[in-house]
C-alpha cells in the first residue's frame, strides 16, 4: 500500500514537470488587454457643436512575424470609439490581412488607439488633424511603427 501511494506520488511528480509551457491565455483574456479596453470610455469626448468632420485615410498593416496563436488580432479605436477589428494570421489564399480605409477626424486633436494581441500591448497616439490625415500603423520586431502624413 505504501508503494502505491509512492508510486502515484511520483507520477504526478513527473506529469507536472514534463517540460510543457501552460498554453497562453486567449488574446482578448490578459488583464492588460481589459485595462486598455476599460479605458477607452477616457478617449470619448464630445465634438465641439459644429466642428467639422475631417475625411482621413488608416492603413494597419498585419504583424506578419509575430502571429504565434490562431486568435491574435489588432484592434483599433478611434476617439475612444470602436472602429476595427481584424485577426492578423495569414489568410487561405497565403497573404496577410491588413485594413485600409476612410475614416472621419475630428478637427484638431484624436486619440488613435492600436491594441496588438500578438505583443499584447496598446499603441496609443496624438494626431491632430492639422499636421495631417493620412495615418498608417506598420509592424516593427517590437510592436508598431506610427506615422501621420498631410493628404497631397
Amino acid at each position: 500500500m505504501r508503494h502505491d501511494a509512492a508510486a502515484l506520488f511520483l507520477g504526478f511528480l513527473l506529469a507536472a514537470g514534463c517540460g510543457k509551457k501552460p498554453p497562453p491565455p486567449p488574446a482578448e483574456d490578459t488583464p492588460q488587454y481589459r485595462e486598455w479596453k476599460g479605458g477607452q470610455i477616457l478617449r470619448q469626448f464630445p465634438a465641439a457643436a459644429g466642428a467639422p468632420a475631417v475625411p482621413g485615410r488608416l492603413r494597419v498593416l498585419s504583424p506578419e512575424g509575430r502571429a504565434p496563436r490562431p486568435g491574435d488580432f489588432c484592434e483599433v479605436y478611434l476617439n475612444g470609439e470602436a472602429l476595427l477589428r481584424f485577426r492578423t494570421g495569414k489568410l487561405p489564399d497565403g497573404h496577410w490581412p491588413q485594413w485600409d480605409g476612410e475614416v472621419r477626424l475630428r478637427a484638431g486633436p484624436n486619440w488613435v488607439d492600436l491594441w496588438d494581441s500578438t505583443g499584447n500591448r496598446n499603441h496609443r497616439h496624438q494626431v491632430d488633424t492639422r499636421q495631417g490625415t493620412d495615418l498608417l500603423f506598420t509592424p516593427t520586431a517590437e510592436g508598431y511603427d506610427f506615422r501621420q502624413e498631410k493628404t497631397e
